[in-house]
């Protein structure tokens, strides 16, 4: 169905015929090696980076909806480090699983802000848009469709879900707006790599790198905005009790 990236003989070979191939080639050659493509495998480190940096400025939030982005930013950049290296369909669904647990996990949060789900019922909804975002890669996987667009489609609702709930409550936007300005930056370079725009396959300065950085700080500004948000809610909510 897709065309396996490794050569006879290399590592990740005969895991691409048995598991699948990915459904994307990037523009970065594919090297035979353990380390397939060194460029988008260790531009994941700023995911990992960042993913500390999160977690540990909200190691005491009072809950679990700030703690979380720190973890799941991490398994994202593990799994998405773990997919360049090997490029593979299993290793690939693990990617897009590790960039589920962080965006779907804000539309949940922004659901939850405006009401259309319950405070409890919040967890089992974000493990149901996984559960789906993950059958959806399997379908449109089988029929040869680019589910890279669940996560663009997942992006804009976080978008307009933000944009309705600050109707409800005015919040600050810098952060926000922030993180998403240096995301359609991260995306216009991936776009220019899955396109051939701009296509070095033996450079170290690839596209899709690049969206790996610029994405992590993106998601970084993203988390600093849930943070503020969420501290100020707690606060009026500890507030409302007293």
């Amino acid at each position: 169905m897709y065309p396996n990236p490794h050569p006879d003989m290399c590592p990740w070979h005969e895991a691409a015929v048995v598991l699948g191939a990915p459904n994307i080639k990037w523009c970065e050659a594919t090297l035979c090696g353990w380390i397939s493509e060194p460029a988008n495998t260790w531009s994941n480190l700023a995911y990992l980076v960042l993913g500390l940096v999160i977690g540990w400025q909200n190691r005491r939030a009072a809950h679990f909806e700030l703690r979380w982005l720190g973890p799941a930013m991490l398994l994202m950049g593990v799994f998405s480090l773990v997919y360049h290296a090997s490029n593979n369909f299993l290793t690939q669904v693990f990617d897009f699983l590790g960039m589920y647990l962080l965006v779907f996990w804000m539309l949940a949060i922004n659901l939850r802000r405006l009401g259309w789900v319950a405070r409890d019922r919040q967890k089992a909804v974000f493990v149901a848009l996984c559960a789906a975002g993950l059958l959806l890669v399997h379908l449109m996987y089988l029929a040869e469709l680019k589910f890279q667009f669940i996560i663009a489609a997942a992006t804009l609702a976080i978008v307009l879900s933000e944009a309705m709930a600050r109707r409800l409550h005015p919040v600050p936007l810098g952060n926000f707006a922030v993180g998403l300005v240096l995301l359609c930056v991260a995306q216009a370079a991936s776009l220019a790599d899955v396109t051939r725009i701009y296509c070095e396959p033996g450079s170290w300065l690839q596209g899709h790198a690049a969206w790996h950085v610029l994405s992590a700080i993106a998601l970084y500004f993203a988390c600093r905005h849930y943070r503020v948000l969420l501290t100020a809610e707690f606060r009026g909510a500890d507030h409302g009790t007293n």
